[in-house]
């Protein structure tokens, strides 16, 4: 199984979203050991962020409010509420129980081991 992180090889946007989300921009890398998946997220609070991983595809739900001051009259608004949805589909399975998650300055960062028994292994020849 390849493990080495390529748009071809190791992860895929999953086809099939009806609801009004956008897509964030991410960056995914990898090597024999693990993922790392980087995501912008600008404004949206760590409680708004939901992410799982079932039958190796990673759903990432981000929510962003508007900000917006009840008192106030919007003159003009390039920034809004936004839903973000990102699922990318693994090449090789994870460890669920060494996941890492940070959200950082709008840059969410998750590191994703993959499980040992689906890396590949080197055998010696005697």
């Amino acid at each position: 199984m390849n493990t080495l992180c390529t748009p071809q090889t190791c992860a895929q946007p999953t086809a099939g979203v009806t609801e009004n989300l956008r897509k964030p921009l991410y960056t995914l890398t990898g090597n024999a050991d693990a993922y790392e998946v980087r995501v912008e997220l600008p404004g949206v609070p760590k409680a708004n962020v939901k992410i799982d991983l079932e039958d190796n595809v990673l759903n990432i739900r981000a929510e962003r409010a508007s900000p917006t001051n009840e008192s106030w009259k919007p003159l003009h608004r390039e920034i809004s509420a936004q839903n973000y949805l990102l699922r990318l589909r693994l090449n090789a399975p994870v460890d669920e129980e060494k996941l890492n998650a940070r959200l950082e300055d709008g840059i969410l960062t998750l590191s994703l081991p993959i499980r040992e028994v689906a890396k590949p292994r080197r055998i010696e020849v005697n």
